[in-house]
This record gives structure tokens, sequence and C-alpha cells, in this order.
């Protein structure tokens, strides 16, 4: 009899022993569940990597447009009548950072340039007369910088990516932008000098459509080709007026990290301050490499 009392205890004390870590492993798990948890929101495992494109390059471009200074002087255009007829070289860099269907576009230049020609009609630039056959130099400076927030809020062939089943890539979609730009202008004639500078803020709203197709089933030493273009129109709400900007161009990515980039870039303002009034229009080839990460 006592033996069969000492065998149903040992065999309570067992089951009980199994609740109790059975009880403790859901405790464990829970713990782990809650601290999962607390320790903030986890992204998805679908959601796109953050990327950075980064162009640095050479933007060979002229300056066109007019200018005035003075009450009721008459408007100069910058290169004919001003002697701003160089092919400017100026440095330019334009950086995208994007997450799936949203982006940033970050845009920066500067350059100065001059030139010297004859006045072939009376005129005036401030307090220098200028009359048929004198000889004077001016001089044009100009750098920026500007900010676009994008949406690719359409894709047209179903996929946002390049991939072995989807070889083309459509995006089209709005943009909002935000620019600063600093101009300093002189004239020097018979001695004498008139300077003039201001910086100005302009905004403006667009469009961006850009294609994309894979080349490595076509050849070996190519991964893709991008093809794009943009405009906005806007304007510079402080002593300004209208202004807009276009561009477009092609990237021939040799990696999916490099490639080399063509484009054209041109930017048109209306400007004044005072009595000085600048219109300017920049307008030429960008070249430059790519480097994506």
């Amino acid at each position: 009899m006592m033996y069969y009392t000492l065998c149903l205890a040992l065999s309570l004390s067992m089951q009980a022993g199994s609740s109790d870590d059975a009880a403790l492993e859901g405790v464990s798990a829970d713990t782990r569940a809650s601290n999962s948890t607390d320790g903030g929101a986890v992204l998805p495992e679908n959601t796109p990597e953050l990327t950075f494109d980064i162009t640095p390059g050479a933007w060979l471009l002229r300056i066109r447009g007019d200018a005035s200074n003075g009450a009721n002087a008459p408007e100069l255009k910058l290169d004919t009548q001003l002697g701003l007829t160089d092919l400017i070289t100026a440095f330019r860099g334009e950086a995208v950072i994007a997450r799936g269907d949203w982006s940033v576009r970050i845009s920066g230049s500067t350059f100065n340039t001059s030139g010297s020609t004859t006045a072939e009609e009376f005129s005036e630039w401030g307090s220098i007369q200028l009359s048929p056959g004198l000889d004077f130099t001016s001089t044009f400076d100009m750098a920026f910088a500007s900010a676009e927030a994008g949406w690719r809020a359409w894709n047209p062939l179903g996929e946002a990516q390049l991939s072995k089943e989807h070889p083309l890539r459509l995006g089209f979609g709005p943009h909002v932008g935000i620019s600063w730009l600093d101009i300093d202008q002189t004239l020097t004639a018979s001695g004498e000098t008139v300077s003039n500078g201001s910086a100005w803020w302009s905004v403006w709203g667009g469009a961006n459509l850009d294609f994309e197709f894979d080349m490595k089933r076509f050849v070996s030493w190519m991964d893709s080709i991008r093809v794009y273009a943009m405009g906005g129109l806007g304007g510079t709400p402080v002593d300004g007026g209208f202004m807009w900007h276009a561009g477009g161009g092609f990237q021939f990515f040799f990696t999916p990290n490099i490639a080399a980039s063509i484009g054209y870039r041109y930017e048109k303002y209306s400007l004044n301050d005072g009595d000085w009034s600048v219109n300017p229009n920049f307008q030429g080839l960008f070249l430059g490499a790519t480097i994506q990460f």
C-alpha cells in the first residue's frame, strides 16, 4: 500500500513541474514580445530603401535676357548690348534623395563672367551716360541653390523598380520647389563704376517624368539607361515676378551605381531691386557623372 502511495505522489509532483515549466515558457514568450514592441516600430520587410544620387558636373551656359538701371532707363540686352556673350563653364551639382515614390532634389551652381563692348546708342546705366562709340565693361556674378520635393504618383507600367520580369519603368508626378538666387552686376565706363547686387527667393510647382529601361539583356557593358524631363512655373514673391524652369537628359548607367549624365537646364527669372531690374535666363548643357548608393 505504501508503495502505491509513493508512486502516486511522484507522478503528481512531475505533472506539477511540467505545468510550472510551461507557464514559465509562456511568460518568457510574452516578455520577449513585449520587449520587441516596446523597442519601437520596426519597418516592414517590403519598405523601399533610402537611395542617394549625387551628380557633380559642368554647366556650359550662356546668359540671355535684359537689364536696366535707372528710373526711366531703357532695357539693355545682357549679351549683345552689355557684352556678356561668352560661353560660361560653371560648376553645378545635383543630388536626389529618394525612398520609394518620394524624393527630394537639391541643386546648386555658381559662376562669374565679364565682357567688354561699345555702346551703339544713347542710354544710361545708373549714373553713367552711355553714348555711341563709348567703350565699357560689365560683370555678372551668380550663385543659386534650390530644393525640390517630388512624388512619383503614377507608374503606368506597374513597377517602380527594374527587374528581370519588368525591364521597363515609367514614372510621372508633381513637384514643388524653392530656390535662392544671388546676383551681383557692375558696369564700368570712363573710370566710373556702378555696382548692384541682391538676393531673391522663388517658389514654383511643376511635374517630373522619368523612363528607365534595362540594357543588360542587350549589351554586357551597360546596366540601364534613364531618360528624364522636368518643368515648373512659379514666381519671386518679393521684388520679382514670373519665373519658370525646364530640363531633361539622359543617364547611362555602366554599373548599377555609376553613370554618365548629359542634360539641358533652362531657368528664367524676373527680378528687381529699386531702380535696378534684371531679367536673366540661364541655359545650357549639363555634363556630369552620377554616383548612386
